[in-house]
């Protein structure tokens, strides 16, 4: 899941400003979905770097970090 936001947010870096914005507006809503569905990962600072998007510092259904 991560990997893909960041393939969005290239997408989205490399766009004209009016579809940066179009686009923009879709991933603010999904990405609410996603931080609505994910859970803040405990054990982050051991594999995200430093800085990393919020979405690399989540968990994922299914995915377990111990």
């Amino acid at each position: 899941m991560a990997y893909a936001r960041d393939v969005l947010e290239e997408a989205l870096r490399s766009l004209s400003r009016p579809s940066r914005a179009e686009l923009g507006r879709v991933l603010a809503r999904l990405d609410a979905e996603l931080f609505r569905r994910t859970l803040p990962d405990p054990y982050a600072h051991r594999h995200a770097e430093p800085g990393s998007a919020w979405w690399h510092r989540r968990l994922y259904d299914g995915e377990y970090r111990w």
